[in-house]
């Protein structure tokens, strides 16, 4: 005896015609096809049978033949279930996507907006269903201006009755349909920067961390950034006013850095007194240096020393953290003009790292900067021999430095005093000598000839 295997798919559609055949039988209905129109508009056992038919075809994905069940649903038993209008989308969206520009298209499409239409209708949900609406719109007629501005509305509805349960993708389109609007001119830039604000806020009241988020947000300013929307003037003007009538409003600060900071706007006085605000609010090591090098980038020396000492103030600091920073104190009270200062700074970096040739460097520097302090001339020539050995130091700890290194040595050379100067202090060459004022360097006497 042959055997023949049929396939699941098969067998599933054998059983589910059985089991039709039984029911309509005695529902003494005849074997033939059951008609939409002889559907009793009261009947519950018609209803159920419908929605097995359409479902059995949906599930398979034979749109198609489902369809005149599901339109008797949808026609006559609108509040069956909201299934009904989920699966509709699906089914229109897979018609709109096999059917060609033309009127037909365009017919699935008014019946796509129609299934939300009547999914509102009866079973509410507003908010979420026009934002889905909205999409929608603005995939399949985004070239109509008119179209667009609707979609747009659909969208900025959806999100205020949201607020922060929106979802992504709404909140992504909507700002898609604005800088389309902005492009055809229906739309300013000011407007745009509104709606971004009012998503990235959103998606802050959201809270928690979410991967999908963040590449919500990094799309969004993806977008705004490729447009030009960011710009420095319009931030001014739309945060101006808040950081006049909320200054001690942390969240608030935040958002204006992370704004100025995505739009290159770091020089803005308003980025810099947001920046001060937020430091007073929530002092830290961290936030005090980057006021600092903020400083430092707008020449202010005077705030960017008082920002540095700040930072180094944290004794969590690690040590290598606090050298660093040491050095970079130093190098703005040399650019200053208070080479004393950068004397102790330079010295504290060392401390904290012997290892540090940049700061060796920098050491020499201050002690060549403030040689007029010294004295007389024989003194203030003192200075080059203790600037030499720290420029020595520097190119045996770090090679790198080789090379400017022996750049500044030669300038050193070139100022020692003469033997006979030498000669005349009472003093020889290699004996010891200490440099006085700010200095106070024990070094070698050393003459240029």
């Amino acid at each position: 005896m042959i055997m023949f295997q049929l396939k699941p798919v098969f067998v599933m559609r054998i059983l589910f015609l059985s089991v039709l055949a039984i029911v309509f039988q005695q529902s003494v209905f005849s074997q033939a096809q059951l008609a939409a129109e002889d559907v009793p508009s009261d009947d519950e056992l018609i209803r159920g049978q419908l929605m097995s038919i359409y479902r059995e075809y949906f599930k398979w994905k034979d749109y198609d033949l489902g369809l005149e069940s599901w339109w008797t649903l949808f026609n006559d038993y609108p509040d069956v279930s909201e299934i009904l209008y989920v699966d509709g989308v699906t089914m229109y969206r897979h018609f709109i996507q096999e059917t060609p520009e033309g009127q037909d298209r365009n017919n699935k499409i008014d019946t796509l907006m129609l299934i939300y239409d009547q999914r509102i209708t009866y079973f509410g949900g507003e908010g979420n269903v026009l934002g889905r609406k909205g999409s929608d719109l603005l995939r399949y007629r985004s070239d109509s201006q008119e179209e667009l501005q609707a979609a747009h509305g659909m969208l900025k509805k959806s999100l205020d009755i949201e607020e922060r349960k929106s979802r992504e993708t709404v909140m992504l389109n909507y700002m898609a349909s604005g800088l389309l609007l902005h492009k055809a001119s229906l739309k300013d830039k000011n407007q745009v920067l509104e709606d971004y604000f009012l998503v990235t806020g959103l998606l802050e009241q959201q809270g928690g961390n979410s991967s999908r988020r963040e590449r919500t947000r990094a799309a969004i300013e993806e977008m705004i950034l490729k447009e030009g929307i960011l710009s420095c003037e319009g931030l001014d003007h739309h945060f101006g006013p808040q950081l006049d009538q909320n200054s001690g409003n942390p969240d608030l600060l935040k958002k204006i850095l992370h704004s100025y900071s995505l739009a290159g706007c770091e020089q803005s006085a308003l980025y810099t007194a947001a920046s001060e605000k937020l430091y007073q609010i929530e002092p830290g090591s961290e936030s005090a240096h980057e006021l600092a090098m903020l400083f430092i980038s707008r020449n202010d020396l005077e705030k960017a020393a008082r920002y540095l000492q700040m930072a180094v103030a944290d004794d969590q600091l690690s040590k290598e953290t606090r050298a660093e920073w040491f050095y970079e104190l130093c190098i703005v009270c040399l650019a200053k003009g208070d080479p004393c200062d950068a004397i102790i700074f330079a010295r504290e970096a060392l401390a904290y790292s012997d290892n540090h040739g940049k700061a060796c460097l920098a050491l020499g520097d201050a002690f060549i900067a403030c040689r007029k302090e010294l004295g007389d001339d024989f003194s203030q020539q003192s200075a080059y021999w203790a600037a030499a050995d720290m420029y020595h130091t520097a190119a045996r700890i770090d090679p790198a430095l080789s090379e400017e290194s022996s750049e500044k040595l030669a300038i050193c050379a070139g100022q020692f005093p003469s033997k006979e100067e030498i000669f005349f202090q009472d003093l020889r060459v290699g004996s010891d000598y200490r440099v006085g004022g700010c200095i106070q360097e024990i070094t070698t006497v050393r003459s240029r000839d």
